[in-house]
């Protein structure tokens, strides 16, 4: 019979426990090649989008001044703000979803999984279920579910911990770029204990123009082993 010892030795053979260094280095690089790539993008634009609102203000004003045009600037310019701020509301509706769906649990569907005999293809399931509609391609899911997904949940089960996403603070690294920092108010309680505490979690996401995550670090490494340390 499998006992649970057995279960974490699988569990760490299939995912690593920790995210390894090499890979959030390597990401963090890669989220800050891919900003470049997109500051260039963005240069390109703000060119022609000189040049337009060049030729908007030429016409911006004839209509102001022959045909009372007033209303239609003041419309197309709440109009330009109002995309900005979706864009923006669509970005981070992302990016919590990942993240309440990461550092909330262990839930009871996935305490059912890791209790099963042959639990590797219901996870991966699950986990796809979870996460793959947030991620820009495979890869990009792939390497969050190997270095993050159910594997962040393998120290607060082990030690009879629930976790619960409190408040998340967004920050967007630069205004012609879809790179954001993250902080979380992450709160934990031992099972059986009336305390709950409060770590903070930070971490950092890249998105395309589609709202999909095409990199992503959660810098967990400080919490999960204060876990181990409070058993």
């Amino acid at each position: 019979m499998q006992t649970d010892k057995d279960l974490f030795n699988l569990l760490k053979e299939s995912y690593p426990l920790q995210p390894r260094q090499e890979f959030v280095t390597s990401t963090e690089n890669l989220l800050k090649q891919r900003a470049r790539k997109k500051t260039k993008r963005h240069m390109m634009k703000r060119l022609s989008f000189v040049s337009s609102g060049f030729v908007l203000c030429v016409l911006a004003f004839s209509w102001f001044f022959s045909f009372s045009g007033k209303d239609i600037v003041l419309d197309t310019l709440t109009s330009l703000g109002e995309n900005e701020t979706k864009t923006q509301d669509e970005n981070i509706q992302t990016i919590e979803a990942v993240l309440q769906n990461a550092l909330t649990g262990p839930s009871k569907e996935l305490n059912q999984i890791l209790d099963q005999t042959d639990w590797i293809e219901p996870l991966r399931q699950y986990e796809e279920g979870l996460y793959r509609e947030y991620f820009a391609n495979d890869s990009a899911y792939l390497d969050f579910v190997n270095s993050y997904g159910s594997v962040l949940m393998i120290e607060p089960r082990r030690n009879g911990y629930q976790l619960k996403v409190g408040k998340i603070d967004y920050e967007k690294i630069d205004a012609k770029d879809m790179v954001y920092n993250f902080t979380v108010e992450l709160q934990y309680q031992k099972e059986g204990s009336e305390e709950s505490k409060v770590a903070m979690v930070n971490g950092q996401a890249n998105l395309t123009e589609e709202h999909k995550i095409e990199g992503m670090v959660i810098r967990m490494n400080d919490f999960l082993g204060s876990l181990i340390n409070e058993r």
